[in-house]
């Protein structure tokens, strides 16, 4: 499970800090294993890497995990400027994703001129992709929006 948590210092200083910034103390909640669903207080374990590609930053960065000292299922803490499964910063998706409904000419075109204009390397699968799960999840984004 990933939750996702504030950087108020920016992407630069959380990269440049890396596993010494300071993240968020271990939560105290409920277990999301289904099996196991006790209040606990999940421990530290260790980091993992992951893309991100941005205008700012391409690279990997490191994200804290925890686990839970009586299963052993562990959470991430993902910053804010990442969202889960994607590897691509939240601004370039939805520029793409508007850029491709309201375009002027074809979506090669489109694609070309916004990788280009922000220095990142989209392609058309990758974008019908997050054309998809956006489309899929439209009702949410519109139920959070009200």
């Amino acid at each position: 499970m990933q939750y996702i948590f504030n950087v108020h210092e920016g992407i630069h200083e959380y990269i440049k800090l890396g596993r010494n910034y300071p993240f968020p103390p271990p939560p105290t909640k409920r277990c999301h294993n289904p099996k196991c669903n006790k209040l606990v207080s999940f421990r530290k374990h260790g980091f993992y890497e992951r893309y991100y590609y941005s205008k700012e930053y391409k690279g990997k960065i490191v994200i804290r995990r925890y686990i839970c000292p009586l299963c052993g299922c562990t959470i991430s803490y993902i910053p804010n400027f990442c969202l889960p499964g994607f590897i691509n910063a939240i601004n370039h998706i939805f520029e793409y994703i508007y850029n491709l409904f309201y375009r002027k000419g074809s979506i090669n075109s489109v694609i070309k001129q916004l990788n280009l204009k922000n220095n990142v390397q989209f392609s058309r699968q990758i974008l019908y992709y997050y054309r998809k799960k956006f489309i899929k999840n439209l009702n949410t984004i519109q139920y959070k929006m009200d």
